[in-house]
């Protein structure tokens, strides 16, 4: 019992990220509503991120396990009803850029610094001069809001699923203004990350609600 408790106690938010994967997902395909679990599954690993920036981690493998599936599962969604939609080719070019930045920015930095190894695993602080962080302190954030406001830019996406890109450009946002503000500052960014996290929870479920309204609306009509 003692051992089931005590991985339970280091696994615990691993098992509800995924958790509320699994039960998103089923309320969906039970409803059908596919606009439903691509909404809120997108923005699960951004409470990860939030959780072991503010409370810490019992594994830091397992944390950049789960943030890195977690990562995919978002993107995922968004690249599912991002191709959808007719091609268009500065949208697509912006994203490529931001995603080439990012994916840069994280091989000059390492795997285990990209996820925080600094402020989780107590790795040594060390300054990175190399490009991209010659020209600009936070790259992979930068990176991050190219390519999701890149998607913004295709004018057949944007008007169907504006809700989504922005709400992942306004996430990472958050994220950079919690790492500048840094371990330190840890009860405000408790406080401040659950309420981003509920205001996004809600915008999210009224977009996907709004979604399926103007679907309902097109057949009944059609």
């Amino acid at each position: 019992m003692s051992r089931s408790r005590s991985i339970l106690d280091q696994r615990w938010p691993s098992l509800a990220c995924w958790t509320i994967v699994a039960a998103v997902l089923a309320v969906a395909a039970i409803g059908r509503e596919p606009a439903l679990a691509i909404y809120l599954a997108s923005f699960v690993y951004y409470g990860l991120y939030w959780y072991a920036f503010s409370w810490g981690v019992h594994s830091f493998d397992v944390f950049k396990r789960d943030a890195m599936l977690l990562k995919a599962v978002s993107v995922a969604a968004l690249a599912f009803v991002y191709l959808q939609a007719p091609p268009d080719m500065l949208s697509l070019g912006t994203i490529t850029l931001g995603i080439l930045l990012n994916a840069r920015a994280a091989a000059v930095l390492g795997i285990d610094r990209t996820y925080y190894g600094h402020e989780l695993a107590g790795l040594a602080a060390w300054r990175v001069t190399a490009f991209p962080y010659s020209l600009m302190s936070h790259p992979m954030i930068v990176g991050n809001v190219m390519a999701f406001g890149g998607t913004l830019l295709n004018p057949a996406f944007r008007a169907d699923w504006w809700p989504l890109a922005t709400l992942h450009v306004v996430l990472n946002l958050a994220l950079l203004a919690m790492e500048r503000a840094g371990p330190g500052r840890r009860p405000a960014i408790r406080l401040a990350g659950l309420l981003i996290l509920a205001v996004t929870a809600a915008a999210a479920t009224v977009a996907a609600g709004h979604d399926i309204d103007s679907r309902r609306l097109s057949q009944g009509t059609s």
